[in-house]
């Protein structure tokens, strides 16, 4: 059994915050994740199960939602909100990502919820929090990122602010998200009394800029990724894609080892790089120092595999790695080691699905993956867990309130 397995979390978000719920579901939480009538939107966004469009058939929709129940509710009309204070009644915890100010216009705001159940904790996380003068902007992902500095960043000196793929924003959101939660969970369980968690996805990628907004405030410099590289430093193609190298900085033992690796090989321009005043990190941060190492570096990676270059460089204690596409991650034989991919069979699709696995493991808290839920899958058994009647389902099922 799982330490989290008392606990009891109401997923009303979307996609910008289910990968919160998910964190909670496959650690052993009762994770009850909340849809309209209409379906999650995430239902219906692809990429899908053998190119299939359908309701089931969202891979992205059954990854965010591993492990949790589904439950079909309207809450826009009268019964659907009793049914949904019922469950508020039995919750810790409520996630949700409705525009601010939604639900205080159902009547159902955290003044409210918390007379119902003061120990509950409700985090709302959204673009831009709950107050402020973009608390009412629209925005996906990618404008998020770009809010929160971070496409620009991502760039190149020389190049246009750089795209990271899939939803980082909504990914960080969810990640701090659940973070917050369990610590003000945890303060409802020490007072009795739980708080609104108000979780920025801006605010929580912008966290992620580290030291850039630190050179600014003291020296106006705008920095870029690339803005401090030197010889040593950055992506070079080679014999079957991209390798990445970062050996740089003060230290001039972890430069050596870089030039005299070139000399062993034998590379056309080693001799050049070897010579003591690339030793001085100023030198090797000249526009033309870097021009002259790339072009003997490039020569040199041009002619290697991914794999020698990454198992000769760990040899000689060079930082240079692999850049992994898709099918590199997915046969590592590192993260294959540590079971990392969970494949779990889906009796409505009526096959199997490989899914990322434990970011982390736990000695004495194992994760419990299992399938997310099909439309309206456990309505019925939750209502009835909260009093309803096979009759009063019914009859909320024929009036468009619940789905079964």
């Amino acid at each position: 059994m799982s330490s989290l397995s008392d606990i009891r979390v109401l997923d009303f978000g979307s996609e910008m915050s289910s990968y919160a719920g998910k964190l909670y579901a496959d650690l052993g939480a009762d994770v009850i994740h909340i849809e309209s009538p209409e379906g999650d939107p995430l239902r219906y966004s692809g990429p899908f199960y053998k190119d299939k469009p359908g309701r089931e058939n969202s891979l992205k929709f059954l990854y965010h939602n591993t492990s949790k129940r589904g439950i079909v509710l309207d809450i826009t009309k009268q019964e659907g909100k009793e049914v949904f204070l019922k469950l508020i009644k039995t919750a810790d915890i409520l996630i949700e990502s409705f525009p601010p100010g939604y639900l205080d216009e159902l009547g159902l705001s955290y003044a409210y919820l918390r007379k119902e159940n003061p120990r509950l904790v409700h985090t709302a996380i959204t673009p831009f929090g709950q107050e402020g003068p973009y608390c009412q902007w629209k925005a996906s992902d990618l404008t998020i990122m770009a809010l929160g500095g971070f496409l620009y960043m991502a760039g190149e000196d020389d190049e246009k602010p750089a795209w990271a793929y899939g939803e980082q924003a909504y990914m960080a959101g969810s990640m701090y998200g659940a973070v917050g939660t369990i610590i003000a969970l945890y303060e409802a369980e020490r007072t009795g009394e739980g708080q609104f968690v108000d979780v920025s996805m801006q605010a929580c990628v912008a966290t992620g800029l580290e030291n850039a907004l630190q050179y600014w405030d003291l020296e106006k410099t705008i920095r870029r990724s690339s803005s401090t590289t030197e010889a040593g430093y950055g992506v070079y193609p080679c014999k079957d894609g991209y390798v990445y190298i970062v050996q740089m900085g003060d230290n001039v033992y972890l430069w050596v080892p870089v030039p005299k690796w070139l000399r062993e090989e034998g590379v056309k321009g080693s001799e050049i790089i070897s010579q003591k005043e690339w030793e001085s990190t100023r030198f090797r941060r000249d526009a033309e120092s870097k021009r002259v190492f790339r072009e003997i570096f490039e020569s040199f990676t041009m002619k290697h595999d991914k794999k020698f270059l990454f198992e000769e460089g760990q040899r000689r204690g060079i930082s240079i790695a692999p850049i992994f596409d898709s099918k590199d991650v997915y046969e590592d034989p590192h993260l294959n080691y540590r079971q990392f991919f969970k494949t779990l069979f889906h009796e409505v699709l009526g096959g199997e699905v490989c899914y990322p696995g434990e970011p982390y493991l736990m000695e004495k808290i194992p994760w419990q993956i299992k399938p997310a839920p099909a439309f309206g899958q456990h309505t019925r058994e939750i209502l009835e867990e909260i009093g309803y009647s096979k009759e009063q389902i019914e009859t909320l099922n024929e009036r468009g309130v619940i789905y079964v």
